[in-house]
């Protein structure tokens, strides 16, 4: 089968648009710097959101800060299943939160009836 020019152009094109695209495991897009952007439980706000209210995940570890209620915690994390994994240091205990959108900008997740909602803002 010989290639015509529109043929190999069009090839060409499907070959960078393969290599452009850069998939990411989700262990992997989880880390990063988030901005928390929302609270809610059953739908309905349960806090304040500040603007320095942010959640840090790192290779294996993680700190979140909320001011507007004086709450900062760090711990380790893991991630399977969509569901990220938080062992806190203190107090000694682990929470699982269910992966409901997780993108380049954006993670939303819930535990139970509460939904947190976070943009991203700095990539690790």
């Amino acid at each position: 089968m010989k290639l015509t020019k529109e043929s190999k152009i069009q090839y060409l094109f499907f070959i960078l648009v393969l290599f452009s695209c850069q998939y990411k495991p989700e262990n992997t897009l989880v880390k990063g710097h988030w901005k928390y952007e929302k609270v809610t439980e059953n739908g309905v706000k349960i806090m304040e959101i500040g603007d320095n209210d942010i959640l840090i995940i790192n290779n294996d570890s993680f700190f979140y800060s909320i001011e507007s209620v004086d709450k900062h915690m760090e711990g380790t994390w893991s991630y399977t299943n969509h569901t990220l994994h938080f062992h806190y240091n203190i107090p000694d205990t682990t929470r699982h939160f269910e992966i409901d959108l997780l993108s380049d900008k954006l993670l939303k997740m819930h535990e139970g009836d509460f939904q947190f909602e976070f943009k991203r803002i700095k990539m690790d």
